[in-house]
């Protein structure tokens, strides 16, 4: 059982990485094409989201581990990486819809690093729009946690009560 302090953490956590994840991605275009630094831009950007995945998985790998069924997913976490998926498109999709224009005007005005700019923007966004989803969806977790606590010690004084 996580606390809610645990689940909360969680879900800041995993909102920044959604952030930085479309942000990374923006940024990563101010490094020449095809270059060494832009693909390990974009391999650490990936290592970010497995390790996230692998967090946010662990309930489910100890269970593969240990040999018993997967649980399927909640339907409130479906909802969860569902909109996750809807909104980090959305803003890839808006930050590539006007990255050219927007960045050529940053440049003209004489911004170094004009797609870094534009993905420290889509990224907060990304993350402003996830947080009080991640947020919401921790509080509940923390809940159901204490319920499926306050459930196993009721199960363990009954089966105490009937072998003593």
């Amino acid at each position: 059982m996580a606390s809610l302090a645990a689940h909360r953490l969680q879900a800041v956590v995993s909102t920044v990485i959604d952030g930085v994840l479309v942000g990374g991605a923006e940024a990563a275009l101010d490094l020449p094409p095809r270059s060494a630094a832009r693909r390990r831009r974009y391999l650490s950007l990936m290592a970010l989201v497995a390790a996230d995945a692998v967090a946010n998985e662990l309930p489910v790998l100890r269970r593969a581990f240990q040999g018993m069924p997967a649980e399927p997913p909640l339907p409130a976490d479906r909802a969860v990486l569902r909109n996750t998926g809807l909104v980090t498109t959305g803003w890839g999709l808006a930050v590539t819809v006007v990255d050219g224009p927007i960045a050529r005007e940053l440049r003209r005005r004489g911004a170094r690093r004009p797609h870094l700019l534009l993905g420290i923007g889509a990224g907060i966004g990304t993350a402003a729009c996830m947080f009080p989803v991640r947020w919401r969806r921790a509080a509940e977790r923390a809940a159901e946690d204490r319920a499926a606590a306050e459930l196993d010690e009721e199960l363990a004084e009954l089966l105490a009560q009937s072998s003593g």
